[in-house]
């Protein structure tokens, strides 16, 4: 890094999960501690120069570029974020990782446990900080799930469902693209917003153990192909239904749907423990529900929290940090990449690493094999060959 109070940075990937990290990266400095710390948006890159430019004049880079090698030979880049197709992770993440810069990339990291695992191995041998991005464990709401369920407030899990209900899929109209070809993303709704579900699972219960059993559906087999009569065959899943075990023996459903009419985007999870449960929803993400054993039987039941200052990540992302003013999905890209600063800053590995990330790749992996084979899957046996 060229100082410690200025980080320059480079996007590569303009599309939509890039503009996510573009917009946490020009709000770095809202956190405490952060304030004096200058981002400088160097450039953005991608291979289509037109969006590469867009990007770079709507969130304020210096410039856009096509060629990554003169970015990864740039001594004075610091930090790289990485925002594309599933397919491309593995032909391109080696040498951004080699680099010897910073490096976070958004999820999931490859098509396949595999192709995972040998972007961990390039991870774990380098100098610099590297991690993985989950932004949905940033929401205060979910936050405070997690820390009630590691506080021991409901007991010991016994139960869970999480769930990822989203309808970018839903319309059979919609143009295929490479999130519906096996050979691009690995997987389809499990890869692209399950890994999500399963990230969370094993942030708020625990590791996953085994998928016990699994369904993979496709609803709609074709879709047509943008300038052309022609259809393209979907070969990925729509729906995923998933019963998994985790390590510490609690048992669970994971349900995630792309094509759930009319709900545009919704995260959550409902945990279960020996003396209460707790609840999240993304569409809902300025509130959680918790419930407790304790006090008087007449007003016994679970309450709704309002997120404020006193939960996780809010008053670092919050335009107005007061209770109630909520918090959303734009905001955990920005505690996303805040945290992601902060390990730079402490040389301290982010929380959201390429093994954790290797973690949610092996549950794809062994849900595909469970649905596949109707047999239970532990995870240890669920690396497969790259697609």
């Amino acid at each position: 890094m060229s100082s410690r109070s200025t980080l320059r940075v480079a996007l590569v990937g303009a599309g939509a999960a890039g503009q996510a990290h573009a917009f946490g990266f020009r709000n770095v400095s809202m956190a405490a501690g952060l304030e004096s710390v200058k981002i400088d948006l160097a450039v953005v890159v991608d291979p289509n120069l037109e969006l590469a430019q867009r990007t770079a004049d709507r969130y304020g880079y210096g410039r856009a570029t096509a060629d990554l090698q003169s970015v990864l030979g740039d001594p004075t880049i610091d930090a790289i974020s990485v925002a594309l197709p599933n397919s491309v992770h593995a032909d391109v993440l080696p040498a951004i990782l080699r680099s010897g810069k910073h490096v976070l990339a958004e999820k999931p990291i490859g098509r396949s446990a595999s192709e995972a695992a040998e972007l961990v191995t390039i991870a774990e041998n380098s100098t610099a900080v590297t991690g993985v991005g989950f932004s949905f464990r940033r929401l205060p709401g979910l936050a405070a799930v997690h820390d009630a369920v590691a506080d021991g407030a409901i007991g010991t899990v016994r139960s869970f469902t999480a769930w990822y209900n989203a309808d970018y899929g839903a319309d059979p109209k919609a143009p295929f693209a490479w999130r519906y070809t096996k050979e691009a993303a690995g997987a389809g709704a499990l890869i692209d917003i399950g890994t999500h579900a399963i990230d969370t699972v094993q942030h708020v219960v625990g590791p996953i153990r085994r998928i016990v059993s699994a369904t993979l559906r496709t609803e709609i087999a074709e879709r047509p192909i943008p300038g052309s009569t022609e259809t393209g065959i979907v070969d990925t899943d729509d729906i995923a239904l998933l019963t998994v075990e985790t390590e510490s023996g609690a048992i669970g459903q994971i349900h995630v749907n792309r094509i759930a009419v009319g709900i545009p985007n919704s995260l959550g999870i409902e945990v279960h423990g020996e003396n209460g449960h707790a609840r999240f929803d993304s569409i809902s993400a300025g509130e959680f529900h918790i419930h407790l054993n304790e006090g008087p039987s007449t007003v016994l039941g679970p309450r709704r929290v309002f997120t404020g200052p006193q939960h996780p990540y809010f008053s670092d992302v919050a335009a107005m940090p007061g209770g109630g003013v909520g918090t959303g999905y734009a905001e955990a890209f920005v505690a996303e990449i805040q945290h992601f600063v902060r390990c730079i800053l402490a040389d301290r590995p982010m929380d959201t690493s390429f093994p954790s990330a290797l973690g949610v790749m092996r549950a794809v992996d062994a849900a595909q094999k469970s649905a596949t084979t109707g047999t239970a899957v532990e995870l240890d046996a669920a690396v497969s060959s790259p697609a």
